[in-house]
């Protein structure tokens, strides 16, 4: 009989290695950056901390500014754009074009509470700054310990 097993013909063990391959495979999926190029994140970020200020840095050569979307909602930093791969050619073909062009959107959860409204953005060299003053509730601050006589 087809698709009918006997009771003596069940391996547990064969089917308890198959969902745990399955569940590994489905582990490392989910645990996959959503915006790849390439096999890589795209943009690359980088945040930093300092007292008074978080600061992000993505990795976006060959764009404008004006390229940029960027916005800050709650603990969230969202960060868009498109870029183009520049001229197309008039005659031939590519034989070789690695610069990937098209939309991207990053949403980097930030560690602490900023001030959006004094947020500040540069573009030099291909590296998108972003720096976030953080809100006064989320600098850390030095608690001071009285001794109580007693």
């Amino acid at each position: 009989m087809v698709g009918y097993r006997r009771a003596g013909d069940w391996d547990v063990g064969s089917e308890l290695a198959q969902l745990q391959r399955e569940m590994n495979r489905l582990t490392r999926r989910a645990a996959r950056p959503v915006a790849r190029r390439g096999g890589r994140v795209f943009p690359a970020i980088i945040v930093s901390a300092t007292d008074d200020r978080l600061v992000v840095r993505a990795e976006v050569p060959g764009m404008k500014l004006e390229d940029f979307d960027i916005s800050v909602s709650d603990d969230t930093l969202t960060v868009q754009g498109s870029r183009s791969t520049g001229e197309e050619l008039e005659e031939g073909w590519y034989h070789r074009r690695e610069r990937e062009s098209g939309g991207f959107s990053r949403a980097i959860r930030l560690a602490a509470e900023v001030d959006g409204d004094k947020a500040e953005a540069t573009y030099v060299a291909g590296v998108l700054m972003v720096s976030l003053p953080l809100k006064m509730a989320a600098k850390p601050r030095e608690i001071p310990v009285k001794v109580v006589e007693g």
